[in-house]
């Protein structure tokens, strides 16, 4: 049975969190099943959005079919049917480039609400830019979200944030609304708007159907504390911006928050599960050429981090929880349930962490077998789908894909690019979501997977790595470990060409980029041994 389930991530940890979960589609996580995801962000110019919506748009999406109607399949790569929503408030067009004051008219407000906004809110708050974001003013910041989402759907009841809202209420009306919302509560836009978002929306869509309420979705999110740091802001900086997050404070506002969520209980009423992520520190720092605090804008471009993954894991947990628990949980009016995760002291990072136990040996299958894919789709050498769409892999018996459109080769070379490596002009490889989230867990041997698989960082050691033989840790607690063999002269190439051919089209799917992928799905399956 299809499910429609609803992702909302917010600010720029959230569009991290998005961007974890999309890889988890892709690796086959959430067969059978129609995700809409929200991008909710104060800053849609942000460098971690746009590589966001490259991977979703350019990427995902295009593997799915170029400019083509996009279904849910099981048992494959990029499952899942992904529908992409974004929404940012406007504060473009105020006098002052969308300050409070401005927006709120605070000059000519009467002298009792000007008492109170200066007991609630400093000058150097009133007065910055909101373009990059809320910078840790939560007060602020749930204030204007809250209103800034009443505000577009009372404007465009047709638009794209109306249009999420509406199919959360249509969802509710055929038995079964999930909603779960990523974001961090140490920063500024994420900790703003988990709290107020259930109320936001639930007033909303009376504005779109007067009467109507969301009393029948369901709520649940992550709690995010502090787990990365960036440069500090120097004066100047902060003279110039007038308010400017600082990373060192991260942990204290982490602690603020969490007393905040164990005590309110209007936010307490309207969530059923609350999944707690966080690290012991916040000692990783993403990768940047920048000395200055960036506060927004195409430079805010954060390296992934693996508690991001936890965070999509936590999501795919709350849609598969049994509806009869959720609707108790709401039902009886219970209080919001608390879930947490830990990993190994020695920082060790485990498939068993992020799924389930009855589905970690079908994690590590998926996500082994998606990352020897990334190895038969990289440019030049061993491109194997550009290869079938051009016929030149007629001569090996594997024809029928020359009607794939070249838009959906440049798709999967696109995704594979964000997802593991891509390959400069002097051959150096980049680093993808994968290698960030290995250097996250402090690199070694300490994610995942085998640790040589990480250590090649140009064309020449590419061509000459053995991921049949080195993908998989050899101490790999949660699986077989997996190899296949070569022939005596042949290659991996030769060898996924050879099983391939003896792997057949599914003729339920429609679309011939995804019958490829599918096929190569099942081959690699087979190669390894893996059991379907």
């Amino acid at each position: 049975m299809k499910q429609t389930l609803f992702l909302i991530g917010i600010g720029g940890t959230g569009m991290r969190c998005l961007e974890a979960f999309v890889h988890t589609c892709a690796i086959g996580m959430l067969d059978n099943s129609e995700i809409n995801i929200l991008a909710l962000d104060t800053d849609l110019d942000n460098g971690n959005f746009s590589r966001l919506k490259t991977l979703i748009e350019d990427g995902y999406m295009k593997v799915k079919g170029y400019n083509r109607t996009h279904y849910p399949l099981q048992e494959t790569f990029f499952s899942a049917k992904i529908n992409l929503f974004t929404f940012t408030p406007d504060y473009s067009n105020s006098v002052k480039s969308g300050s409070f004051e401005a927006l709120t008219k605070y000059a000519y407000a009467n002298d009792s609400k000007k008492d109170l906004a200066n007991i609630l809110l400093t000058p150097q708050v009133r007065e910055f830019d909101l373009k990059h974001g809320y910078r840790a003013q939560t007060h602020l910041g749930s204030l204007l979200m809250y209103h800034s989402i009443i505000e577009e759907v009372t404007k465009n009841p047709h638009g794209k944030l109306a249009e999420f809202i509406q199919k959360i209420y249509d969802a509710g009306e055929l038995g079964d609304a999930r909603v779960f919302v990523c974001g961090s509560v140490f920063g500024g836009t994420g900790a703003s708007s988990i709290p107020i978002l259930p109320k936001a929306f639930n007033a909303a869509i009376n504005i779109l159907e007067p009467g109507k309420t969301l009393t029948k979705a369901f709520f649940g999110a992550t709690l995010l504390s502090a787990y990365f740091k960036f440069t500090p802001p120097d004066e100047s900086l902060r003279s110039r911006q007038k308010v400017v997050a600082s990373s060192k404070n991260f942990a204290l506002n982490s602690q603020i928050a969490m007393m905040f969520y164990n005590e309110d209980k209007t936010v307490k009423s309207v969530y059923q599960k609350f999944y707690m992520i966080g690290t012991p520190s916040n000692d990783f720092e993403t990768k940047t050429t920048s000395t200055e605090t960036i506060t927004g804008g195409a430079q805010q471009k954060n390296d992934s981090h693996y508690i991001e993954l936890l965070s999509a894991f936590a999501a795919l947990d709350f849609f598969e929880t049994p509806i009869s628990k959720i609707e108790e949980i709401k039902r009886t009016k219970q209080e919001v349930q608390y879930y947490y995760r830990t990993i190994a002291e020695n920082g060790r990072v485990d498939f068993k962490d992020f799924a389930s136990a009855e589905r970690t040996a079908e994690f590590a299958r998926k996500f082994g077998a998606l990352v020897a894919l990334s190895y038969l789709v990289y440019p030049e050498f061993t491109d194997f789908v550009a290869a079938a769409q051009s016929g030149m892999l007629a001569k090996n018996n594997i024809s029928g894909y020359e009607d794939i459109l070249p838009q959906e080769v440049a798709g999967i070379k696109k995704y594979f690019e964000l997802f593991h490596f891509g390959i400069l002009p002097n051959g150096t490889l980049t680093d993808g979501w994968l290698r960030q989230m290995h250097r996250s867990a402090g690199g070694l041997d300490n994610f995942l997977f085998n640790a040589e698989l990480f250590g090649v960082s140009n064309v020449k050691e590419l061509r000459k790595f053995d991921f049949n033989k080195l993908l998989f840790r050899s101490n790999e607690d949660d699986i077989a470990i997996a190899t296949f063999k070569t022939g005596l002269f042949g290659s991996t190439f030769d060898s996924f060409k050879n099983e391939f051919v003896k792997q057949h089209n599914n003729d339920s799917i429609q679309y011939k980029i995804e019958k490829i992928v599918k096929r190569m799905y099942d081959t690699i399956n087979a190669l390894y041994g893996f059991k379907i």
